[in-house]
This record gives C-alpha cells, sequence and structure tokens, in this order.
C-alpha cells in the first residue's frame, strides 16, 4: 500500500503532535549530501521518538517488544548540505492482529519552503523475544495507536 501523503499532511495538521524528530539538528548535515541510507536512520529515531512518547516500548529485551518486517522508502528529492532543517512525520496507519504499519514523511526547508524528500512505510511486527516468536499486539498499544494517531478500531 502507496503512503497517502495527503492524509499525512492532514493528520499532521489535526494532530499537531505526529511530528516526532523536528527543528534545527535534527539532521546532523554532513559536508556532503545525505546517502539514501542515512533516511533509514531518520525513520528509525522517528519510530523510536514515536514508541517513547506513546509509552509502547523502551527498546529492552522484554516479552513484548517489536522488530522492522519491512521498510519501503520512495526517494523524491535528495537531502542536501544547503538544506535549512529536515523534519520527519510520523503515524499509524494500520492495525492488524500481530503487526501494524507506520507512514512516514521526509521534509526538509529549502529556500522557505516544504520539499518532500522521501516517503515510506514500516511494518512493524510485535515480537516476544524471551519466546523468540511474533505475538499479538497488546490491548493497551492498540488503544494508544488509535487514540493518537484516530484510527478507527479494525483499520486493516
Amino acid at each position: 500500500a502507496a503512503v497517502d501523503v495527503e492524509a499525512v499532511h492532514r493528520d499532521a495538521e489535526r494532530v499537531g503532535a505526529v511530528e516526532h524528530l523536528h527543528g534545527e539538528g535534527f539532521v546532523e548535515f554532513p559536508e556532503v549530501d545525505v546517502n539514501n541510507a542515512k533516511y533509514l536512520t531518520y525513520l528509525e529515531q522517528s519510530r523510536v521518538s514515536y514508541f517513547r512518547d506513546q509509552k509502547l516500548w523502551d527498546g529492552s529485551i522484554s516479552a513484548t517488544g517489536m522488530i522492522v518486517a519491512r521498510v519501503e522508502i520512495d526517494f523524491k528529492a535528495p537531502i542536501t548540505v544547503a538544506d535549512e532543517e529536515a523534519v520527519v512525520w510520523t503515524r499509524v496507519n494500520r492495525l492488524g492482529g500481530k503487526s501494524f504499519d507506520m507512514e512516514h514523511l521526509i521534509l526538509v526547508k529549502r529556500n522557505d519552503l516544504p520539499v518532500t524528500a522521501a516517503i515510506s512505510r514500516t511494518v512493524i511486527v510485535v515480537f516476544d523475544y524471551i519466546r523468540n516468536a511474533t505475538v499479538q499486539i497488546p490491548d493497551a498499544w492498540r488503544s494508544l495507536m488509535i487514540d493518537y494517531d484516530g484510527l478507527g478500531p479494525a483499520s486493516g
């Protein structure tokens, strides 16, 4: 499923709190343009920020954790040393039984205008690190994501 960029923008404006990494210093611009692999780091930082903000998971080895099963990135524009700042918008847009999807939108500020650098979809699987097995999304997590991202209970 493709990332619905318009829906991400709409939800960002509606919720206001889905911007997870922002401001000066979010992207540590190297002396050369950003390599495409670095976009994965920006997505990871935004996911971790989302999980911590929602108190879903702290990253520890536990009975209920998460693993990334899939990442899709559509590169739209390069991030360059001339860009003023970069922002990653992240939201959950699908809840399954044991997995959920996150949409990401990476924007850069270029000449005082937002430019879409990339859109992405990440599939996250809930995982029991002790039993080494996938598990159902905990009801508490599901409720938090539904409330925060405005999802219906059966979104996918």
